[in-house]
Parts: structure tokens; sequence; C-alpha cells
């Protein structure tokens, strides 16, 4: 062996001893997502058991991106990402991609979600390694076990929805914390790397990017309370209030922020009714237009402020804090310039954003939600039972951790509290946050084969974590040959595909010029982006979701008009059975009240019918009869 061979093989075998774990936590990962999905292939279309799922709006979005680009319209591209207003577009622009090199095919739609799972379980055990100062292999992988073991983590692995990529930025976020606050102060790039993290977290749900902010700011002010409380002092000293609060009155902008934001509060307080002016009824509700106007204002004044005063505030700051304002803070102001994004926000992270029959008590949300931890999210109760008394160590061993460690334990709290606070109950909102409550599970392990006591026999460590880790995965890892599922997220194989209801026009629709799909039943979502899958384009469909007028006579004379004078080739008309379980939907009810006449009208002819009463609907195809199609 030659002498430079030696020195070769030590730096490998070093990188091994380093890195070898996190390699290997990576590899099982991506193995382990295989099997997955390989298993999703086989029942891929129960993803699609429910129509008015959030995933067919979701998958709406990104093949309404896809096919933007695909077809160069750029101005419709730019569009459709300014209509991300409830939900932010980073999900839909990444399942857009994924679609322009495969293909318009759901099954390939839900890869981004697939890979997030695979980051969630490595940044698990990155996270945890990095918190505690002795055993950090164990506790990262304790930590990844729990999280690939996770049913509900699993199911969701191969769905269409937001939740897989918000638990993945989120440990990211909390990763990016930790190595800022172990840094350099000289090292910016953490800094950076930080406001980016929260960047995507914010463009991916706006609720997940709120608890991981909040978790960051209560770190900071109990892990430093004096520091950061001296800080925000000497900012409130350093203000010459008297003379700030006379120079806004020479400030023509505030004249105007201020009248806006009048109209805004005239219009909150009239709620949904109404305002008399001049004798006519006017509605502004709600006021997204009014408060995105009263934003830019705002905005404006910003600007103002940075460029006489703000510059040389922010240079006196930390260079790491710089950069994360450059990379967050910035970002989300010119985000919120966009037509509608304030009002939109502030709904949805607000209690408003719930419906009527979700006004609990916070005593009946944790009621709903502790089953749904135990039994989405673990796979037994003796699961959670464990990875609940791992936590309890880990809080006993909190301030032992390394420095940053502790925002793990803040985000869970956090996240805990604010999804009990919130009116807006679903399974899934534990999603984002559970996953750190398996990293203090892995830094609860390390703290006890690590801790006190063994501090007398430290031999027996090495064979103690070995010997947990074998023992958990062989306990958790058997079940993952199965498929996963949760209420919420993934595949259902019991239930029917509604797939069926558009399967039986979809085949007709490949040679229309021209479609028109009237529905009793509440398919929109779902009927348009397995056309967009099927056309490349919503152009040939027609846009009658809403009716043709006011409820009652109105709506039926409409129709009768459109009959008139529609150049449509196709009419689809989706019927309710007697029994069918469909949420009852205001739209739905307008298509309704028009069977008769469908039936009785003779601008078309039927062509086909199919009953599905396993769905509790008729599917109904009409062909334009012959004077109409040379129309």
């Amino acid at each position: 062996m030659s002498s430079h061979a030696v020195p070769s093989l030590s730096k490998a075998r070093s990188f091994l001893a380093e890195h070898g774990p996190a390699l290997a936590v990576l590899g099982m990962a991506i193995a382990l997502a295989a099997l997955t999905y390989q298993q999703f292939l086989a029942v891929d279309r129960h993803l699609w058991d429910n129509s008015t799922h959030d995933r067919n709006a979701h998958y709406l979005y990104s093949l309404r991106l896809a096919t933007d680009a695909q077809n160069l319209r750029v101005f419709n591209f730019l569009d459709d990402v300014n209509q991300a207003r409830v939900w932010p577009p980073l999900q839909g622009l990444v399942t857009a991609g994924v679609l322009l090199v495969g293909g318009l095919d759901y099954r390939l739609a839900v890869l981004p979600s697939l890979a997030a799972w695979v980051g969630t379980v490595f940044f698990g055990y990155l996270l945890a390694k990095r918190a505690v100062p002795q055993g950090g292999v164990l506790a990262g992988l304790v930590a990844a076990l729990f999280i690939v073991a996770s049913p509900a983590h699993r199911a969701f692995a191969t769905d269409i929805m937001l939740e897989s990529g918000g638990a993945f930025l989120t440990l990211v976020v909390l990763y990016c914390y930790m190595v800022l606050v172990q840094s350099n102060p000289r090292a910016v790039w953490t800094g950076r790397c930080l406001g980016l993290a929260l960047t995507l977290l914010f463009l991916q749900k706006y609720n997940f990017w709120m608890v991981a902010l909040a978790a960051l700011i209560a770190t900071e002010f109990t892990q430093h309370p004096r520091a950061r409380s001296q800080f925000v002092w000497n900012i409130v000293k350093g203000i010459d209030w008297r003379q700030r609060l006379l120079g806004q009155f020479r400030r023509p902008l505030n004249y105007v922020l201020v009248a806006i934001l009048g109209v805004v509060a005239v219009v909150m307080a009239h709620d949904n009714q109404p305002i008399l002016l001049s004798g006519r009824a006017v509605s502004l509700y709600p006021p997204h237009n009014i408060l995105n106007a009263a934003y830019v204002v705002f905005f404006l004044r910003l600007a103002f402020w940075w460029y006489s005063e703000g510059r040389a505030w922010a240079a006196r700051l930390d260079g790491r804090v710089r950069q994360l304002l450059l990379w967050h803070a910035g970002p989300l102001a010119v985000w919120f310039l966009l037509p509608k994004h304030v009002g939109y926000f502030l709904w949805y992270v607000s209690p408003a954003n719930a419906a009527d029959d979700q006004r609990s008590t916070l005593l009946e949300r944790v009621q709903f939600y502790t089953p749904c931890i135990v039994q989405d999210y673990h796979q037994a109760f003796w699961c959670a039972a464990l990875a609940a008394g791992l936590i309890l160590v880990a809080v006993l061993a909190s301030r032992r951790l390394n420095a940053g460690g502790q925002v793990v334990l803040c985000l869970f709290l956090v996240g805990t509290l604010l999804t009990a606070m919130h009116p807006n109950y679903k399974s899934r909102c534990l999603h984002s946050w559970l996953a750190t409550g398996w990293v203090l599970a892995g830094i609860g392990a390390a703290a006890l084969v690590y801790g006190r006591l063994t501090i007398r026999i430290p031999q027996v460590r090495p064979y103690l974590a070995t010997a947990t880790i074998v023992a958990l995965g062989c306990v958790l890892l058997p079940s993952l040959r199965e498929a996963a599922s949760a209420p919420e997220g993934g595949p259902h194989p019991r239930n029917v595909s509604v797939l069926d209801v558009t399967d039986a026009y979809l085949p007709e629709m490949k040679a229309s010029h021209q479609t028109a799909i009237l529905a009793a039943v509440p398919v929109k979502p779902l009927a348009q982006w397995t056309f967009l899958e099927q056309a490349g384009a919503l152009d040939r469909l027609e846009n009658n979701w809403y009716g043709f007028g006011a409820p009652g006579e109105e709506n039926r004379q409409g129709f009768r008009d459109w009959l008139q004078t529609t150049h449509c080739d196709t009419l689809v008309f989706v019927d309710r059975l007697p029994g069918g379980h469909w949420e009852h939907v205001a739209e739905c009810a307008l298509h309704a009240e028009l069977r008769d006449l469908v039936l009785s009208q003779k601008t078309f002819r039927l062509v086909k019918r199919r009953d599905l009463p396993d769905l509790g609907c008729s599917v109904l195809v009409f062909t334009a009869n012959e004077r109409n199609a040379q129309k």
C-alpha cells in the first residue's frame, strides 16, 4: 500500500464515522419511500374518495400552473400564481414542475409530498442529533424511527396535500435556527438560510409558518430574557416619542391610511350587510381590496422610513439578523402587495377560518385531538405512551441541551397551544408540529442512556444505545410492509373512488368541441382537474358552475335562454340519487332545480346514462342534435 493511500483511507473512515449514520438514515428513508410509493400505485384510484377534499383543489392548481407553462401562457401563469391567496403557491409550483417533466398524471403529483416525507425523516435525525450534547446518533435514530412509523405521516406522503411539505420545512427552519445560534457571529450565511427557510414555509402554508415563527420568538425570549428584553427596551428608549408622534401629522400618507382603515372598520361593523350610500345599497364585504389599499399605503410609509432611517438602524444589527430580515421580511413585504393577499392571510390565520359547526370549547377540541394523536399518528397506544414518556424526559433535560436545542420544545408547546385554541379543528392540523414531539422523544432517549443514570458506568452506554435502536426498530419497522392510512390523508381502498363519476363521461368529451357540466352534487374541482389532465386546457369546458341566475324561476329561465344560444355539443348532467351521501352545496341546488328541464329539453339528446348507486349519483351524457351542432 502506498503512503498516499493511508491518509485517504483514514479520511474515508473519518467521513463515514461522522456522516455514516446520517447517510444510512437517508438511505433508509429513500428505500421506505420507494416501498410506500409502490403500495400507493396499487390503490392510487382510491386517493380520490371525496370530491370536496382539498386535494382536488390542490391538484387542480398544480395542473393549471403546469399547463400554463406548457402552453407558454405567461400572463395566465402569473395570474394563477397571484390567485394563490388562501393557500400559498409553493406546493403548486413544485408539483407543476414535476408534471412538466413527467406528464400530467396525478400519480406523479404525489412525488413532492413523498420527497418531503424523506426530508422530514432526515431532518428529524439531524435536528435531534444536533440538540443533544451526548448520544446524538441515538437521539437522531429514535426520532427518525418514530417519524417513519407514523401512519399519518406515511399516508400524507402519498397525497397531494400541503402537510408533508409543511412538516419538512418546519424541521428545516428549526435546524437552520440551531445552526445560526451555534455558529460564529461572522457566519452571516446562517441568517440567510434561516430567512429563506422561513419564507419557503410561509409560501407553503400560513399557519405552519405562524407556529414556527412564534416558537422562534418564544425561544429567544425564554433563553435570553434579559438580553432580548434589553434589546427591545433600548429600541423603545431610543425613540423620541413626542417628536415622532408630532412628525406623523406632517405625513400626508398617514391621513390616507387612517381614512382607509376607517372604511375597513365601517365595513367590518356592518358584516355582510350592505351599506346605504345616497340611497343605494353597496356591499364591500369582505374588505380584501380595501385592506390591500391600506397595506400599499403602509408599505410606502415603510419604504420611506427604510431609506431615511432604516438602513442606518439595520447596519447596527448582527450581520446574521440583517440577512434574516433581507431574506424573510423583505419577500413577505412584497408578497402582501399582491391583490387581496393581506385580507386572505388575516382571515386564514384568525378564528374566522372555521365553519359554524366548529365553534367548540377548548376542552372539546382537546378531546377531539387526543385520540387523533394516538390513533392517526401512532401505530398503537403503547407507541404513543412511549413517545409521551420520552418527551417528558426531554422536558426535564431541556436545560442541558446544546445552544438552540430548546427551540424543539418551544415549537412543540406552541404548536399544541395554538392548535388547541383555533376553532378550525382537523386531525391534519397536528401534522407540521407533531414531528417535533418525536424529535423530543429522541432527545429523551439520549438523556436516559447518556445521562446521570449511566454516569458511573459509561462503558455500557454504546450497548444500551444499540439495544434501544434494535428494539425500537424491531417493533416499529415490520408494520411498514402494509400501506398506511389516515382519516384525512392518503388512499382509502375500502371507499369507492369518485373517479367512477368522471370515467362515466370523459371518453365522450375527447371529441367534443365544447362541453358543459351541470351537477346536482359537488364535483366542480374534480370535474375540472380530470378534464384538464385529459385535454391539457380548460378552454373547451364551459363555466356554468354557479347556475344561470338567482334560485327559482330566474335560474330556470336563464337555462332555457342558454339552450337557445349555446355552442356546446356535449352536455353532462350529474344527478343525485335518493339516499346519496353528498355534501349540500348552494350551487349544486341551482343545478338540481333544472333536472326536469334537462330531461325534457330538445336541444341535446341523451346518448349515455350510468347509475352509480355506491356513490349515490347518476351520470347522463347528452350530445347536441343536428341543428344545434351546425350552429
